[in-house]
């Protein structure tokens, strides 16, 4: 399967979805779309490769580049690899790539964080509203005149 390289926005984040097989014949193009993407300006990345059928020491390469761009940027970059049971998966795991990097199993993990704080800061306001309502205290009646 050719490689297709994709890409798209979600939470402030660049979501980039690779599909195929990253050979060497295929490495150079995800090597310019995910360089271009950061000097474009892209700080914050997901790179997702569960779609990847195979993935070989040059794309692995390619990874590692991105993160290092990314940091060097202060920026970030979060995997989403394979389900455990894809040969892929086994083999970047041999390369340690789950020591590397901050690895997922969907984009949704890998962006879950991002949706907390918003339902959080939500909570917390109901709550400030709530303690702002007047409430009657025990024992007393309001009595209508």
């Amino acid at each position: 399967m050719a490689l297709s390289v994709s890409y798209g926005e979600r939470y402030g984040w660049t979501v980039v979805q690779v599909a195929g097989e990253v050979d060497i014949s295929g490495v150079a193009a995800l090597r310019e779309r995910l360089q271009r993407l950061v000097t474009d300006g892209c700080l914050r990345m997901v790179v997702d490769i569960s779609r990847v059928d195979f993935c070989d020491s040059t794309g692995f390469a390619v990874l590692v580049a991105t993160r290092r761009m990314l940091s060097s940027r202060d920026g970030q970059l979060r995997l989403v690899l394979p389900g455990p049971e894809v040969h892929t998966r086994k083999i970047l795991q041999l390369f340690g790539i789950e020591r590397i990097f901050d690895v997922h199993d969907s984009v949704d993990d890998a962006l879950a964080d991002l949706r907390e704080p918003l339902l959080t800061a939500d909570a917390a306001e109901v709550a400030e509203v709530a303690e702002a309502v007047p409430r009657p205290r025990e024992g007393t009646h309001a009595a209508a005149d």
